[in-house]
């Protein structure tokens, strides 16, 4: 039983890992590439990025996420009323899709 609990204990751990990084992010700035990641069974991030009156920066997507740039800080709260779980600073996700 013992094994047990602490394997249950690393796995979600492990499985709560992505969204200590995405708390843990530095500020958002204007003119910066961020990562909006929507809810998989609500509008998908294209959808809120586009009801925020911002556009998609990326030819690629995600299932549940898609790369913007803020015009200013207001972008962002916009976002997060339009169903953005998280908005985020996507400059290294844009580095890598630039490639």
């Amino acid at each position: 039983m013992k094994h047990f609990l602490a394997g249950m204990a690393a796995c979600i751990v492990v499985a709560l890992s992505p969204l200590l990084v995405l708390a843990s992010n530095k500020d958002l700035s204007p003119g910066t590439p961020i990562l909006v990641v929507s809810a998989p069974w609500g509008p998908d991030a294209p959808d809120v990025i586009t009801g925020s009156g911002l556009q998609e920066i990326s030819p690629e997507r995600a299932p549940f996420g898609a790369l913007t740039v803020l015009e200013d800080l207001a972008d962002a709260r916009r976002l997060k009323e339009n169903g953005a779980w998280f908005v985020v600073d996507g400059t290294v996700i844009a580095q890598i899709c630039a490639e």
